[in-house]
């Protein structure tokens, strides 16, 4: 393998695997070969915590998209109309709460010199607390909006692939409920090979571990990331399986799909 391969513009946990396989040589010819299944590494269901109307869907499954790129955009009206009407709320709040500070102050200065009593001056401090109260819970509205706001637009958390869409322009989303899956977003850049082996097969094999998945005629070298402590309790063989995972970089994402059949090499 070519160490020219390890640059800058190699991804960090592709410089660990493959600095770890260099070091490490060719796997032995006395390999264990596992059965598996490709997963996503990392699948997340994506929906907005408000409801409304979508207005767009500009991504379709297949597409590639970086973090932060726009899925999805309900009908922004009634949530700019509200944040509209929160800030004129909250302008008046603060109008109100100034004039209760102004008020205290010339109080404050009314009872220095015995013009005012103390019973005057506690109101005038009572009013400005009121106010000052009704100032805060108007900014908590104002907050809640400008985020309304943003949640009826749904982004992509992180880098990745549309596995899926469930939603089209013109469709009513309500989440008052339960959250409705829109779109279901996986990490593009690694994937998992999930098999299963029996405990006395592992060996030294460990967490951060060497291995190679076979997949569509093509080996790529990855890392053992996890192996379960329990047994599977859904098989009912008499040798326990424990369920490893092995993570590796595909050369084409885009023609990856879960669910097929891998072989998972163990040295």
């Amino acid at each position: 393998m070519n160490l020219s391969l390890i640059n800058g513009k190699t991804s960090v946990w592709t410089r660990r695997l493959l600095a770890t396989v260099l070091l490490a040589g060719p796997l032995s010819a006395f390999a264990l070969e596992l059965s598996g299944e490709l997963h996503w590494a990392h699948r997340v269901e994506l929906s907005v915590p408000v409801k409304g109307v979508i207005k767009a869907v500009p991504v379709r499954a297949g597409d590639t998209v970086a973090k932060g790129q726009r899925l999805l955009i309900l009908d922004q009206r009634p949530y700019t109309s509200r944040l509209k009407g929160v800030q004129a709320e909250v302008k008046g709040l603060k109008a109100v709460r100034d004039e209760m500070q102004r008020e205290l102050d010339r109080s404050l200065e009314l009872y220095d010199r015995t013009v005012l009593s103390e019973h005057e001056l506690q109101v005038a401090k009572n009013n400005l607390t009121s106010a000052e109260a009704g100032y805060q819970k108007g900014l908590a509205a104002l907050r809640k909006a400008r985020l309304e706001l943003e949640y009826s637009e749904l982004k992509a958390p992180f880098a990745g692939i549309i596995v899926s869409r469930h939603a089209e322009a013109g469709q009513v989303v309500v989440s008052d409920l339960q959250p409705v899956t829109l779109m279901v977003l996986a990490a593009n850049d690694v994937m998992q090979a999930w098999s299963r082996v029996t405990a006395s097969d592992l060996g030294n094999i460990r967490p951060g571990s060497r291995a190679s998945v076979k997949l569509a005629g093509q080996t790529y070298p990855g890392l053992v990331s996890e192996i379960s402590l329990e047994p599977d309790s859904r098989l009912s063989d008499k040798d326990k399986y424990y369920r490893l995972v092995v993570e590796f970089k595909p050369a084409n994402i885009l023609r990856m799909r879960a669910g097929l059949p891998v072989k998972v090499i163990l040295p």
